[in-house]
Protein backbone atom coordinates (compact mmCIF):
# COMPACT_ATOMS: atom_id res chain seq x y z
CA UNK A 1 0.00 0.00 0.00
CA UNK A 2 1.85 3.28 -0.64
CA UNK A 3 1.29 6.08 1.47
CA UNK A 4 -0.74 9.29 0.74
CA UNK A 5 2.20 12.10 0.95
CA UNK A 6 1.71 13.79 4.51
CA UNK A 7 2.53 17.79 4.12
CA UNK A 8 5.83 17.06 5.20
CA UNK A 9 6.48 14.66 2.80
CA UNK A 10 5.20 17.05 -0.04
CA UNK A 11 7.60 19.46 1.59
CA UNK A 12 10.29 17.28 1.32
CA UNK A 13 9.22 15.87 -2.52
CA UNK A 14 9.33 19.47 -3.53
CA UNK A 15 12.67 19.99 -1.83
CA UNK A 16 13.99 17.06 -3.46
CA UNK A 17 12.44 17.26 -6.73
CA UNK A 18 13.92 20.69 -6.82
CA UNK A 19 17.57 19.77 -6.12
CA UNK A 20 17.79 16.38 -8.19
CA UNK A 21 14.39 16.12 -9.88
CA UNK A 22 13.75 12.59 -8.20
CA UNK A 23 12.16 11.11 -5.07
CA UNK A 24 12.62 8.10 -3.04
CA UNK A 25 10.02 6.55 -0.86
CA UNK A 26 11.16 3.56 1.64
CA UNK A 27 10.66 0.22 0.54
CA UNK A 28 9.55 -2.32 2.82
CA UNK A 29 11.08 -5.72 2.21
CA UNK A 30 9.70 -8.71 4.09
CA UNK A 31 12.72 -9.36 6.45
CA UNK A 32 11.56 -5.82 8.23
CA UNK A 33 7.83 -6.98 8.99
CA UNK A 34 6.95 -8.20 12.56
CA UNK A 35 8.16 -11.16 13.32
CA UNK A 36 4.12 -12.48 13.93
CA UNK A 37 3.46 -11.43 10.47
CA UNK A 38 6.44 -13.45 8.76
CA UNK A 39 5.05 -16.47 10.60
CA UNK A 40 1.76 -16.21 9.42
CA UNK A 41 3.03 -15.77 5.31
CA UNK A 42 5.98 -18.25 5.33
CA UNK A 43 6.04 -21.35 3.67
CA UNK A 44 2.93 -22.52 1.32
CA UNK A 45 -0.07 -21.70 3.83
CA UNK A 46 -0.75 -18.58 2.03
CA UNK A 47 -4.23 -18.72 0.08
CA UNK A 48 -5.80 -16.62 -2.46
CA UNK A 49 -8.27 -13.63 -1.01
CA UNK A 50 -11.86 -14.19 -0.70
CA UNK A 51 -14.54 -13.20 1.69
CA UNK A 52 -14.81 -10.12 3.68
CA UNK A 53 -12.31 -8.00 5.35
CA UNK A 54 -12.45 -4.95 8.01
CA UNK A 55 -11.33 -1.97 6.38
CA UNK A 56 -9.15 -0.46 9.38
CA UNK A 57 -5.90 -2.63 9.76
CA UNK A 58 -1.77 -1.88 10.22
CA UNK A 59 0.33 -0.95 8.11
CA UNK A 60 4.29 -1.42 7.84
CA UNK A 61 5.33 1.85 5.31
CA UNK A 62 8.66 3.12 6.87
CA UNK A 63 7.93 3.08 10.78
CA UNK A 64 9.37 0.71 12.62
CA UNK A 65 6.43 -0.32 14.15
CA UNK A 66 2.76 -1.01 12.17
CA UNK A 67 0.64 1.97 11.95
CA UNK A 68 -3.34 2.48 10.84
CA UNK A 69 -3.72 1.18 7.13
CA UNK A 70 -6.80 1.81 5.20
CA UNK A 71 -7.33 -1.02 2.91
CA UNK A 72 -9.49 1.10 0.59
CA UNK A 73 -6.32 2.95 0.10
CA UNK A 74 -5.17 -0.41 -1.48
CA UNK A 75 -7.97 -1.00 -3.81
CA UNK A 76 -10.22 1.82 -4.55
CA UNK A 77 -6.75 5.12 -4.10
CA UNK A 78 -8.06 8.53 -4.30
CA UNK A 79 -11.80 7.75 -4.07
CA UNK A 80 -12.80 7.70 -0.59
CA UNK A 81 -13.21 10.97 1.89
CA UNK A 82 -12.73 10.70 5.42
CA UNK A 83 -16.41 10.93 6.05
CA UNK A 84 -17.19 8.22 3.66
CA UNK A 85 -14.29 5.40 4.66
CA UNK A 86 -15.85 1.95 4.18
CA UNK A 87 -16.52 -0.29 6.82
CA UNK A 88 -14.74 -3.56 5.00
CA UNK A 89 -13.89 -4.80 1.68
CA UNK A 90 -14.63 -7.87 0.16
CA UNK A 91 -12.90 -10.01 -2.43
CA UNK A 92 -14.45 -12.73 -4.90
CA UNK A 93 -12.71 -14.63 -7.85
CA UNK A 94 -14.61 -14.95 -11.43
CA UNK A 95 -15.00 -17.62 -13.26
CA UNK A 96 -12.47 -15.71 -16.19
CA UNK A 97 -9.64 -15.49 -13.26
CA UNK A 98 -10.53 -11.54 -12.96
CA UNK A 99 -10.23 -10.43 -9.00
CA UNK A 100 -12.99 -8.23 -7.49
CA UNK A 101 -12.78 -6.11 -5.15
CA UNK A 102 -16.27 -4.64 -2.82
CA UNK A 103 -16.34 -1.72 -0.62
CA UNK A 104 -19.19 -2.40 1.73
CA UNK A 105 -20.54 0.72 4.15
CA UNK A 106 -23.64 0.65 6.18
CA UNK A 107 -25.20 -3.09 4.66
CA UNK A 108 -24.51 -1.82 1.00
CA UNK A 109 -21.38 -1.57 -1.90
CA UNK A 110 -20.68 1.64 -2.43
CA UNK A 111 -17.93 1.27 -4.55
CA UNK A 112 -16.41 -1.80 -7.02
CA UNK A 113 -13.64 -2.48 -9.07
CA UNK A 114 -12.39 -5.54 -11.19
CA UNK A 115 -8.75 -6.62 -11.97
CA UNK A 116 -7.06 -8.90 -13.60
CA UNK A 117 -4.83 -10.93 -11.50
CA UNK A 118 -2.92 -14.42 -11.97
CA UNK A 119 -2.64 -16.73 -8.91
CA UNK A 120 1.12 -17.63 -8.70
CA UNK A 121 0.45 -21.45 -7.96
CA UNK A 122 4.24 -21.99 -6.50
CA UNK A 123 3.90 -19.11 -3.61
CA UNK A 124 -0.42 -19.08 -3.55
CA UNK A 125 -0.02 -15.26 -3.99
CA UNK A 126 -2.48 -13.23 -5.69
CA UNK A 127 -0.79 -11.21 -8.05
CA UNK A 128 -1.80 -8.11 -9.01
CA UNK A 129 -0.65 -5.91 -11.74
CA UNK A 130 -2.39 -2.37 -12.89
CA UNK A 131 -4.71 -1.23 -9.39
CA UNK A 132 -6.43 2.09 -11.05
CA UNK A 133 -5.61 5.32 -9.26
CA UNK A 134 -7.55 8.42 -9.14
CA UNK A 135 -5.57 11.51 -9.25
CA UNK A 136 -6.54 13.41 -6.70
CA UNK A 137 -3.51 15.25 -6.41
CA UNK A 138 -4.06 19.57 -5.22
CA UNK A 139 -0.66 20.02 -5.89
CA UNK A 140 0.31 19.34 -9.43
CA UNK A 141 -0.58 16.86 -11.68
CA UNK A 142 1.14 12.96 -11.00
CA UNK A 143 0.42 9.39 -12.83
CA UNK A 144 0.89 6.91 -10.49
CA UNK A 145 0.95 2.97 -10.75
CA UNK A 146 0.47 -0.01 -8.65
CA UNK A 147 0.78 -3.09 -8.39
CA UNK A 148 -0.41 -6.01 -5.17
CA UNK A 149 0.71 -9.25 -3.68
CA UNK A 150 -2.55 -10.43 -1.74
CA UNK A 151 -2.78 -13.53 0.29
CA UNK A 152 -4.63 -14.52 3.24
CA UNK A 153 -2.43 -15.97 6.05
CA UNK A 154 -2.49 -19.28 8.33
CA UNK A 155 -4.05 -16.78 10.76
CA UNK A 156 -6.99 -15.89 8.41
CA UNK A 157 -5.79 -12.17 7.82
CA UNK A 158 -5.57 -10.52 4.91
CA UNK A 159 -1.90 -9.76 4.13
CA UNK A 160 -1.02 -7.08 1.09
CA UNK A 161 2.17 -5.79 -0.07
CA UNK A 162 1.86 -3.08 -2.42
CA UNK A 163 4.03 -1.41 -4.90
CA UNK A 164 3.68 1.88 -6.07
CA UNK A 165 5.78 4.29 -9.06
CA UNK A 166 4.46 7.88 -9.51
CA UNK A 167 5.62 10.59 -11.86
CA UNK A 168 4.36 14.38 -12.76
CA UNK A 169 4.95 17.67 -11.65
CA UNK A 170 4.51 19.08 -8.35
CA UNK A 171 4.43 22.57 -8.11
CA UNK A 172 5.74 22.78 -11.47
CA UNK A 173 8.75 20.77 -10.92
CA UNK A 174 9.58 17.60 -11.74
CA UNK A 175 8.89 14.60 -9.04
CA UNK A 176 9.43 10.86 -8.74
CA UNK A 177 8.72 8.45 -6.28
CA UNK A 178 8.59 4.73 -5.95
CA UNK A 179 7.66 2.46 -2.34
CA UNK A 180 6.87 -1.06 -1.32
CA UNK A 181 4.71 -1.51 1.99
CA UNK A 182 3.13 -4.05 3.83
CA UNK A 183 -0.30 -4.41 5.59
CA UNK A 184 -2.56 -6.80 7.29
CA UNK A 185 -6.22 -6.93 7.94
CA UNK A 186 -8.67 -9.02 10.07
CA UNK A 187 -11.39 -10.74 8.88
CA UNK A 188 -14.89 -9.59 9.45
CA UNK A 189 -16.58 -12.03 11.22
CA UNK A 190 -19.79 -14.06 9.65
Amino acid sequence: MSPKLSPFLLGAAVLAAAVTGCVSVRTVDEDELPAAWKKEISGATVRPPLGRFQAAGRLVSGSPEPVEGRLEHVFFPGVFRRPERPESIEFARAADENFTARAWRAGAVVAEVTLPGRVDPATGWLELERIPVKDSQKFGKVAEWRSARVGVGSDGALYVRTSATAAGMVLFLPAFGRGTSWGRWEPVSP
